[in-house]
């Protein structure tokens, strides 16, 4: 597998339900094993201990807001110990389908203090070098969960889903890490397209901001 970034690429795909985060990670993935490209693929919560509580309430009903802080944040450190940050180290590039901003949005809407929640969770884990905000308008987000099959759960519900979609887009506009939007409300192909497209560009600028003469092996990967 070839490391072509000094000290790995992380990726972290955010936003509401029903924007094609999954599919617009997964597709990113798949990219990169295509061309043989160190890559981690991951999402949160994770099926560990905590993160498997965490994806039970999603079925059984949500828990206290302070449980579900705690939970995230131990989820959080186990999947950087052990997955995320060994990553990173070896130069890989990884990918995380929801990461800490999905936590800030999803808490602050139950009223926890945003702020607080952003920095105890950059105190155990690195920063994205991108941020994909996958946006949608919450309708169209409640359009897709149903019509997949779904019924909406506790993180679902309108109200809840308008106040965390509020939260990302102040995150987003807040300008103070690395994010870019992309509009979900497209055609799935054309999404996918755009997120490839930044996310090329940015492993680029990663590569030529650590060597300012880009290695002639690593011409091809990232065009």
């Amino acid at each position: 597998m070839k490391t072509p970034i000094p000290g790995g690429l992380l990726v972290a795909i955010e936003g509401i339900d029903g924007t094609g985060k999954s599919t617009v990670a997964a597709t990113l993935a798949q990219w990169c094993g295509e061309r043989g490209l160190g890559c981690v693929f991951s999402r949160e919560p994770t099926n560990l201990g905590p993160g498997y509580k965490l994806r039970q309430s999603m079925e059984t009903g949500r828990l206290s807001m302070k449980e579900e802080l705690e939970l995230f944040r131990l989820d959080r450190k186990e999947h950087v110990e052990r997955s995320v940050g060994p990553a990173l180290k070896e130069n890989q590039i990884v990918i995380l389908d929801r990461y800490y901003w999905s936590n800030a949005a999803y808490q602050g809407a139950r009223g926890a203090d945003v702020a607080k929640i952003i920095a105890s969770n950059e105190a155990i884990a690195p920063v994205p070098d991108l941020i994909l905000f996958m946006d949608i308008d919450v309708s169209e987000s409640l359009a897709r969960i149903h019509g997949r099959g779904d019924i909406p759960n506790g993180f679902e519900e309108r109200d809840s889903l308008e106040k965390t979609r509020a939260i990302f887009t102040q995150l987003h506009e807040k300008g103070d890490r690395p994010s870019v939007r992309v509009d979900a409300s497209r055609d799935l192909r054309t999404v996918t397209a755009d997120a490839l497209r930044i996310f090329k560009e940015t492993a680029l600028r990663k590569i030529i901001s650590a060597a300012p003469v880009m290695p002639r092996e690593s011409d091809g990967w990232f065009a």
